[in-house]
């Protein structure tokens, strides 16, 4: 009885450490998108779509067809053109609003706060959610703080598409580089 017992446990155990290894964390393949602007470059999923309006990129899956339920990733570069930190502040404030109002409805609440890092630059990190049919529509806001640039990532969708696309937004953070950062004009 000892030994049977023994042996469930370890099939037990077996089952639990496979089960951890499952390739559900994985990252959706990525390929190389560099901004038409030179402003920065980065790994999207490949073949999703990518339309640049002025300061925006949307990505969106090639199947995409506009629901609010599907994945959509925005990334919002904007220069500030100063290097003064209350300045900078007050502007990228000024930016910052109305884009995420654009994309973010008041029925969202902030269900997680952190820190990350984008390009070796510090960022805050928060998580929002809000209820919808039978599940949540969740997403991501990255804002990253950097002299000369207003830089935001967000990205949503229905829960269980985001739970899934999650590790691929973090892998497409991890390979965003900024290539030309805006320095103030020097007047004569």
């Amino acid at each position: 009885m000892r030994a049977r017992l023994c042996r469930l446990s370890l099939i037990m155990l077996c089952l639990a450490l496979a089960a951890c290894g499952t390739r559900s964390g994985a990252s959706l393949p990525l390929e190389d998108y560099s901004d038409p602007q030179n402003r920065y470059n980065f790994a999207v999923p490949e073949n999703w779509q990518t339309a640049l309006d002025d300061e925006t990129l949307t990505l969106t899956p090639p199947d995409y067809q506009g629901s609010e339920e599907e994945l959509i990733v925005y990334v919002y570069a904007s220069p500030t053109h100063t290097n003064d930190t209350a300045t900078h502040i007050e502007l990228a404030k000024k930016q910052i609003e109305p884009f995420l109002a654009e994309i973010i409805d008041d029925d969202y609440k902030v269900v997680n706060e952190g820190q990350t890092k984008v390009d070796k630059y510090p960022a805050v990190l928060l998580d929002f959610a809000k209820p919808h049919a039978e599940s949540y529509m969740l997403g991501r806001v990255v804002i990253v703080a950097m002299p000369f640039y207003v830089l935001v990532f967000v990205g949503k969708g229905v829960e269980a598409q985001w739970e899934a696309f999650l590790p691929t937004f973090r892998q497409m953070l991890k390979q965003f580089h900024l290539t030309s950062a805006v320095a103030p004009e020097v007047e004569p």
